[in-house]
């Protein structure tokens, strides 16, 4: 397994590595963001600042990515049942935290005890939806059912509108149930 990450830059006080990040995103050299960190009374070599700057732009360009998924299933779940969507942001959150552990070094620790907590309550959501799915099918079939009674005793004297009303039901229920 290979070293962990130990960035000099990120152990400086909270707002200069603010700072650094900011000077990152807006595209100043590792050079420059070196000599701002001299002046502000804490050398820093360019190497290192180049190690933290890359490292930096790789988990910014996750967070980029992440985003872009999750914006994604958003637009692509418009008008969809909640269910659906709650369905693809867990499977995203499974994807990442998997990610994330395979990406660790040494696995140890409460930080990772505390992730691995998160995938069995991501799993009982699961279930969850799938029981709000199926109560929520039940309560639209018997809809449907005391609905297409009520047609038939109203609308008895007319088959032919009969039947055109229970073929309408029944589209509505095919988009509901997609």
């Amino acid at each position: 397994m290979g070293r962990r990450k130990h960035h000099k830059v990120a152990a400086l006080p909270p707002e200069i590595v603010e700072a650094v990040n900011e000077m990152l995103l807006q595209g100043h050299t590792y050079e420059e963001i070196a000599d701002y960190l001299k002046n502000m009374g804490t050398p820093v070599s360019k190497s290192a600042v180049g190690r933290y700057g890359k490292d930096f732009h790789a988990k910014f360009e996750r967070l980029k990515q992440i985003r872009d998924q999750a914006k994604a299933i958003i637009e692509s779940n418009d008008g969809a049942p909640g269910t659906q969507l709650a369905e693809a942001t867990t499977e995203l959150a499974i994807s990442m935290i998997m990610e994330t552990l395979s990406e660790l070094d040494g696995l140890q620790g409460e930080k990772v005890t505390e992730l691995l907590k998160v995938l069995p309550k991501l799993a009982d959501s699961g279930t969850r939806r799938e029981a709000l799915k199926l109560q929520f099918n039940k309560g639209a079939e018997a809809a449907l059912a005391r609905l297409k009674e009520e047609l038939k005793a109203e609308l008895n004297s007319e088959p032919d509108l009969l039947q055109k009303m229970y073929e309408l039901a029944d589209r509505v229920k095919e988009k509901v149930a997609s």
